[in-house]
């Protein structure tokens, strides 16, 4: 599901963003390439991060990388912080294919310093394209060499070597469903994240009292509405009898605020036609009102159906189906996208539609109901 933002502010299609796949590795894949010999020399394309935080020479996507973590309260270096890079490969030119991943695993020692070496080796034929740094430790905010938590927008600041990675401390307001959306997948993250499990399922299932204060109408508007809440792989699996693994995260298309969040769970292992994807936009009266307009008069193929909310909508593009739907009392509008492998039929894209609603009604129950 690719380019969603842009073409659906112009008018231009449902397809969500492109798939970027961020961190979800195998020891098998780490094994294909562990022998010299069956490996090539890696290439790379220019990094994306600078050199060192004081230079304007960019980096090398093969490393080292080198920095320290430290509290970002105190200044104290954090020890045995779990830091986790991945590289991801691609083979050919103009018609490029993935080609795999490679992780490496290591922690801050007591000065809470790191050191991820070069990698010299790449599978045959590949180029690596990407590189991403991961720095968990249980008690603070996760940190990600890509992103920030607060908005999930792009991080600027990333340096390859003398890299100073400042981490908050956790907070009790803060989401712990959002928190693990943003560190990603990845075996060695799994098992230091498995306690936020529990906390994360209360949240989606609206035990958590701050969920609720989230969606609540005069609450606090700087709250990000968050659209994993409404959709899960679990509703997926139940509406379309889907047997696969999904990988979650945000839409690349724009950051969570007060007024915007978005999930795109991606199939594994899959064609983008098993992707589904869920907008959610929450405006003031008008403003839901001429979003939804706006998505009557742009989406291809809109037909407006009002089978859901105050008035729903059905699109479709080649291989992918669309349902939006205006809930006029709680000013909001879902947009659901789904591919065609998945959502084999109109209706299942709209059940799908329906579950995300009902979820939404629950969580933010109107006053005096």
């Amino acid at each position: 599901m690719r380019n969603v933002s842009k073409r659906l502010e112009k008018g231009q299609g449902l397809r969500p963003c492109a798939r970027a796949r961020f961190a979800v590795l195998g020891a098998a894949l780490a094994a294909a390439c562990a022998a010299a010999a069956a490996c090539a020399a890696a290439p790379a394309r220019t990094a994306p991060f600078r050199a060192r935080p004081d230079s304007v020479e960019p980096g090398d996507l093969r490393g080292p990388f080198t920095g320290r973590v430290v509290d970002a309260g105190t200044g104290r270096p954090v020890a045995g912080a779990l830091v986790y890079a991945t590289w991801s490969f691609q083979r050919g030119a103009a018609l490029s294919e993935p080609a795999g991943f490679r992780e490496r695993v290591t922690s801050t020692d007591a000065d809470g310093r790191y050191e991820i070496p070069r990698l010299n080796a790449a599978p045959d034929g590949a180029r690596i394209t990407d590189f991403y740094l991961v720095v968990y430790k249980r008690g603070y905010v996760a940190y990600r060499s890509d992103r920030r938590f607060d908005d999930f927008g792009p991080r600027l600041d990333f340096a390859q070597r003398e890299h100073r990675i400042a981490l908050d401390k956790w907070r009790a307001d803060l989401s712990h469903d959002r928190h693990l959306r943003y560190i990603g997948g990845g075996q060695a993250i799994a098992s230091l994240t498995a306690w936020e499990l529990p906390e994360a399922a209360r949240e989606l299932s609206g035990e958590a009292p701050q969920v609720v204060a989230s969606f609540t109408p005069g609450g606090d508007t700087t709250a990000a509405v968050v659209a994993a809440r409404l959709l899960t792989p679990d509703d997926v699996r139940d509406v379309t009898g889907f047997d696969g693994e999904f990988e979650t995260g945000p839409l690349g298309d724009d950051p969570d605020t007060s007024q915007y969040s978005s999930i795109h769970l991606r199939a594994l292992d899959r064609p983008e036609s098993f992707d589904v994807a869920l907008r959610l936009w929450k405006l003031d009266a008008a403003g839901a009102a001429d979003r939804y307009e706006q998505l009557l008069g742009s989406l291809p193929s809109a037909e407006e159906r009002n089978e859901l909310g105050d008035r729903s909508l059905r699109a479709a593009e080649g291989d992918i189906r669309g349902v939006a739907v205006l809930d006029g009392k709680r000013a909001a509008v879902l947009l659901l996208t789904c591919g065609v492998a998945q959502c084999r039929t109109a209706e299942d894209a709209v059940a799908l539609a329906r579950r995300a609603l009902e979820r939404l009604q629950g969580l933010w129950p109107l006053e005096g109901n």
